[in-house]
């Protein structure tokens, strides 16, 4: 798709033209006064979008008409990369902090780009298939807080620590929509008239500065599309792929993922569960032959990812506890994904991945929908947490590639192939109905033992042994069924409001909904 000719420009600025709440003059003359009056670093929450573009973009423009020997303090734009980013905003947002660094030497500006990432353990495949968790849908939002905010609020609260205060800035604007208005109105009623608390208690040592908050969506586009940008990327491409992403390639998207925007289209993870299609890369495939290579990739998430996917998930918890849910027909709320499906999942993101890098599209060739770090930890937590002694990461792996698994080297039980077929057969002869829940606990109450052997420490044995016979606590889900409903008749009193009953006493607390 073609950017927009640049002698366009003043025609759109015409199109959009109506006077600003705000003016740029005014805007800057802000940024100024508010930079020079005092010494605490300023953060920029940067999601390559129109409004955090316009908002930097003002934000540069104002220090670089100041004096050389007032550019005091570092201004630090900050991105969180959740690795399951729409890979085209990805690499816009990647090339543009590149394009960051680069230019705030060149014209002397104490400006730092930050790429942050969630921590391994936070990944959301670390979590999905390594651990289980189904995918988020509204009761069960696990994604955001360890994909999203936990690595920008580790940043700025590490920053405003070291610096007893510091000024975090959005670009967020009034009348985007009313739960926005809402959250904006906790950055009011302070003493400082342009600035406000965080209403986050972890973030109590910073303030809020929103440059744009006066300006509408027509305001940021004629800004940004007259203004020249100071980092040297086009503007109009960041067009383009607003106008791409929708399907009559003509209204605008918001890529702030909290932000919505025309046509109910957004950018954001396309593993996102909490809205049932992912409008803007199915625009996008739609609109432009040269993005058509992320159609596996729309694929893959259309056909595996699911908020129904009550029949690939263990009717216990991770901890074994049973739950109900309803009131009239009770069933039992299901827990973490079986073994199998995430095996599937696995493999198909991993042919998914080898089919986009075959495809060999310039920049996109060696794209990483799951890195070798994130296959070991997945590894981990199915052989050491779970006791799944098939290690089926690395034959996965080989299976797709067909090349050595290229992780680290992990130790594990001494128990073959043929050990575990074996095993099988005879929970098929013992108990036919639930041959699948016997092996289970047989392999893991073995692979507990293994552990035992390595830690030498008995207390922890026990534990485990305790966990392995809670999480296989029942032959089949009619039987846990039926417990729930007759012990529920002995909680009546206990009885949660939502009507769910908690069952299978553990040591701890278990809090996610998994």
């Amino acid at each position: 798709m073609r950017s927009l000719p640049q002698e366009n420009t003043q025609r759109l600025s015409n199109q959009l033209g109506k006077t600003m709440a705000t003016s740029t003059e005014d805007i800057i003359k802000e940024i100024q006064e508010i930079y020079c009056s005092d010494s605490m670093p300023w953060v920029v929450g940067y999601s390559g979008g129109k409004d955090s573009t316009a908002s930097l973009q003002l934000i540069w423009n104002a220090l670089l008409q100041l004096e050389p020997e007032h550019r005091s303090k570092p201004v630090h734009v900050i991105s969180t990369d959740t690795l399951v980013e729409n890979p085209v905003i990805a690499a816009w947002v990647a090339g543009s902090l590149d394009m960051m660094k680069i230019e705030a030497e060149k014209q002397g500006l104490p400006i730092h780009p930050h790429r942050l990432t969630p921590d391994l353990e936070h990944r959301f495949w670390v979590n999905l298939i390594g651990k289980g968790y189904p995918a988020p849908r509204n009761r069960f939002r696990w994604c955001t807080e360890r994909l999203k905010i936990s690595a920008s609020t580790r940043f700025i609260q590490e920053l405003s620590e070291a610096n007893n205060e510091a000024i975090l800035v959005l670009g967020q604007r009034r009348g985007e929509s009313a739960t926005r208005d809402k959250v904006m109105d906790h950055y009011s009623g302070s003493t400082r008239d342009r600035l406000s608390r965080n209403s986050d208690p972890k973030l109590s040592r910073v303030w809020v500065y929103l440059p744009v908050e006066t300006w509408s969506s027509d305001d940021v586009w004629m800004y940004i599309m007259s203004e020249p940008n100071p980092w040297g990327v086009d503007n109009q491409e960041l067009f383009s792929i607003y106008r791409g992403a929708t399907p009559d390639a003509e209204c605008p998207v918001v890529v702030d993922t909290s932000t919505p925007s025309c046509g109910d289209s957004r950018f954001g993870c396309y593993v996102c569960t909490m809205v049932s299609q992912d409008k803007s890369m199915s625009a996008m495939i739609q609109n432009d032959d040269e993005k058509s290579w992320m159609q596996p990739i729309l694929n893959f998430r259309n056909k595996y990812l699911s908020v129904n996917d009550w029949d690939v998930r263990d009717f216990q918890r991770m901890n074994g506890r049973v739950k109900l849910m309803g009131k009239e027909n009770p069933e039992l709320i299901h827990g973490p994904y079986l073994q199998e499906y995430r095996a599937t999942l696995l493999e198909q993101l991993l042919i998914t991945q080898k089919t986009v890098r075959e495809a060999k599209v310039p920049g996109h060739d060696q794209i990483e929908l799951i890195s070798i770090d994130e296959l070991d930890a997945i590894r981990r937590i199915w052989v050491e947490e779970k006791g799944e002694l098939e290690d089926l990461v690395p034959k996965i792996y080989e299976r797709v590639y067909e090349q050595p698994y290229p992780g680290k080297p992990m130790e594990t039980p001494l128990l073959e192939e043929e050990d575990l077929e074996l095993l099988k057969g005879v929970a098929s002869e013992l108990d036919p109905e639930a041959a699948d829940r016997l092996y289970r606990l047989t392999r893991n109450l073995l692979a507990a033992q293994f552990q035992s052997l390595q830690t030498q420490k008995r207390s922890k044995h026990l534990d485990r042994l305790e966990e392995v016979l809670k999480a296989n606590a029942f032959r089949t889900e009619e039987e846990a069924l039926a417990f729930a409903k007759s012990t529920e008749l002995d909680q009546d009193e206990n009885e949660p409001a939502d009507g769910e009953v908690e069952l299978i006493p553990v040591v701890a607390v278990e809090t996610e909904e998994a």
